[in-house]
């Protein structure tokens, strides 16, 4: 287990670890890039020393709640990398969200001070969103400036730029059906989704 408490690890060892994983991986790996929102406004509002224990208490919450494969950096004064490997978007989704969520219902405690802190994410996986280090990296930061862009306190996943985003609903029935059929032949729901209907266009005749 390789996790991170205020210094112990730095972003090169972190690309080193990603790298690694890129290269000996068969399965799926999701990034994610984590920024604390408007943490200049509570470094200048309370002080650099709340503004560490912001730091800290952050880390210590992605620690905490993220499973004990999961790789933590801290890359900037305020922004955290995560790495899930043997993961699909769907779960690195719903486990950042739960954590986002947390964080936006609840108020932080730094000694006496009640503070509101949130943050917003961008999240990319392997090999979707890239098939290399550069590439998937860069998917990431993208995801985080839509997020940031889109109104913060959020999470946005990563697109190509040869995909097109869509949404469709489907009955409670139809997902939990999805959800074991996607289980027993170890594949994600979106990429079953995907084979479904690449095979019925090829078959379909315009």
């Amino acid at each position: 287990m390789i996790k991170m408490i205020e210094g112990f690890m730095t972003d090169k060892e972190f690309y080193h670890h990603l790298q690694n994983e890129i290269l000996t991986f068969s399965k799926e790996i999701v990034l994610v890039k984590l920024n604390i929102d408007d943490f200049e406004t509570v470094n200048r509002f309370y002080g650099e020393y709340v503004g560490d224990q912001v730091i800290r208490n952050t880390a210590k919450m992605l620690v905490e709640n993220l499973r004990e494969d999961d790789l933590v950096c801290r890359t900037h004064k305020d922004e955290f990398l995560v790495m899930m490997p043997d993961t699909s978007r769907e779960t690195g989704n719903i486990l950042i969200e739960e954590i986002r969520n947390f964080r936006s219902e609840h108020t932080m405690m730094v000694g006496e001070k009640s503070l509101k802190i949130r943050f917003s994410a961008g999240i990319a996986s392997f090999p979707h969103n890239g098939k290399t280090k550069e590439v998937l990296i860069e998917a990431v930061d993208k995801a985080l400036v839509k997020a940031k862009t889109l109104g913060k306190n959020r999470i946005c996943l990563a697109v190509r730029d040869d995909w097109v985003e869509k949404h469709v609903c489907i009955t409670k029935e139809m997902a939990l059906k999805l959800r074991e059929i996607a289980s027993k032949r170890n594949k994600t729901e979106s990429g079953l989704i995907r084979a479904w209907l690449e095979e019925m266009l090829e078959n379909h005749d315009v």
